[in-house]
């Protein structure tokens, strides 16, 4: 997908919509970063695209600030998913939808366990985070 000036508007604005609405609903039960991250896995991208994961990044950044997160934290997890399409699209599994969604379970899965293992070993807490 070549993405043209509108698209990138449009990926932007969604992007800022999206990143608004998790600072004005900052609810538990729902987590709007891996909703933006479910999104960035479903697009999929050309290889050519150079300014996509600049963007994710810098828009993972301004989610930290505005909810008071460590920086680096929602961009490293929207780059992580958008690496994890590019993995996809480019070995052909990306028209399998059986495949690619072992794929992003395994990634979730993955995700979840590193959080909770941080959680636990950095402040002792068993909290388990679903």
């Amino acid at each position: 997908m070549n993405l043209s000036v509108k698209y990138y508007l449009i990926l932007n604005g969604s992007f800022l919509f999206f990143i608004s609405l998790n600072n004005v609903f900052n609810i538990d039960l729902i987590d709007l970063t891996l909703i933006l991250s479910t999104i960035l896995y479903s697009i999929k991208w050309n290889k050519s695209e150079w300014l996509v994961p600049f963007f994710i990044f810098v828009w993972g950044i301004f989610q930290d600030i505005l909810l008071g997160m460590n920086l680096g934290y929602s961009g490293s997890i929207y780059l992580f998913f958008y690496f994890l399409s590019q993995v996809s699209s480019n070995y052909g599994v990306f028209e399998q939808q059986k495949i690619k969604f072992i794929i992003f379970a395994i990634a979730i899965f993955a995700f979840f366990i590193f959080k909770n293992l941080f959680i636990y070993f950095n402040h002792q807490l068993n909290y388990l985070s679903f």
